[in-house]
């Protein structure tokens, strides 16, 4: 199991946007001295609760800053972008990474977005779809003429810079439903599941492992799944400073929430339609006693992570430390006793187990 983060965007009260972004640039100095493998960032458009319309540009800037570190979108929303666009980006970023970029892609998920791009949000799978088979003839250097429906290029010249990675960078996709888990089985792609309940994500690793073996692919660990995180040197203490700022960040699924209820959320969404409502109503108790949070000591979060690891075969946990506008310096020490405290205990139980699920 890989160590990730994904750091969400939020504005801090009293925070310039050059300052939110510059510590958040230093967020990811700190992840790499601490010894994490990813950092992802979110996309977001016309929204002022998450300025990031660009986390490419992010990563650039991080680059640039690390040496170690994977460094990734999660995701890139494809409808919105032309792919010829999208896949040079990707190289130059590969490039300018060293070989370090983790391409996420999605399909987009907030209504007002589509609606700021004049997309209808209902074809969001069939653009996301042609989006990528340009894009992989993008990255094979092929020369070629497309027409679809929603994409027009005419690529004639080599792909320049061409990708450090072969033959694209790796590929995550946001996939809840069935046939975006399908589609990244079939793929061979990592999938990304935000807040979803373990029996959950059992389940679609079940039914992912299904179709990447009938699509003739190796079976790989593939599901990266997010957890919201805070350490403390006590139960308390973890409780008193995290919670008031969780609550306000899961806020999120209430908006999400009234978004079905107001009709605004397609039926091509129907797992979303039916995750948001279900997430609102939980109470901080509920989701830290069934693992969506974790929240406590070193040995408490550890706990929770290994009772993970023991039903689902995780590619990564991608910690969020964030939450919403809480003080820098909070998310900072939380990392760095997540770092210095779990993840080695982590390793050791699980070095521990491997002989035994080897035997």
């Amino acid at each position: 199991m890989r160590f990730g983060i994904w750091s969400p965007t939020n504005p801090r009260e009293g925070v310039s946007p050059v300052d939110l972004y510059r510590q958040q640039i230093e967020e990811v100095e700190v992840a790499e001295a601490c010894g994490f493998d990813h950092i992802w960032f979110y996309e977001h458009h016309v929204s002022p609760t998450g300025p990031m319309p660009s986390p490419n540009l992010m990563i650039a800037a991080a680059g640039a800053r690390t040496s170690r570190i994977r460094l990734g979108a999660m995701v890139n929303i494809l409808p919105y972008r032309n792919p010829l666009i999208a896949a040079e980006e990707a190289a130059m970023l590969d490039t300018l990474t060293n070989g370090r970029l983790d391409w996420g892609v999605g399909r987009g998920l907030k209504p007002l977005e589509f609606e700021a791009f004049c997309l209808p949000q209902s074809r969001s799978r069939d653009m996301f779809l042609e989006h990528m088979d340009v894009a992989r003839r993008v990255w094979a250097d092929e020369n070629f003429e497309f027409h679809g429906e929603f994409f027009h290029v005419n690529k004639q010249t080599p792909l320049s810079p061409p990708c450090v990675q072969k033959p694209h960078p790796p590929l995550y996709v946001s996939a809840q439903s069935g046939e975006s888990l399908r589609w990244a089985a079939e793929n061979d792609c990592h999938f990304a599941q935000i807040d979803a309940l373990i029996e959950e994500a059992e389940r679609d690793q079940k039914f992912y492992r299904e179709i990447q073996a009938a699509s003739g692919h190796k079976a790989e660990p593939r599901l990266v799944i997010t957890r919201e995180i805070y350490v403390a040197e006590t139960m308390e203490r973890a409780r008193e400073e995290a919670q008031p700022w969780l609550l306000r960040y899961w806020q999120l699924w209430h908006r999400y929430a009234q978004l079905t209820r107001d009709g605004r959320m397609p039926d091509e969404y129907e797992k979303w339609r039916q995750r948001a409502p279900m997430l609102a109503k939980m109470s901080f108790e509920e989701l830290n006693e069934r693992g969506l949070i974790m929240v406590g000591t070193p040995e408490h979060v550890t706990k929770r992570i290994l009772e993970h690891s023991e039903r689902l075969d995780l590619a990564a946990l991608a910690c969020v430390f964030k939450f919403g506008g809480m003080p820098f310096d909070r998310l900072l020490d939380s990392m760095r006793m997540f770092a210095e405290h779990v993840m080695p205990r982590v390793a050791a139980a699980l070095a521990n187990k491997g002989p035994a699920r080897a035997a």
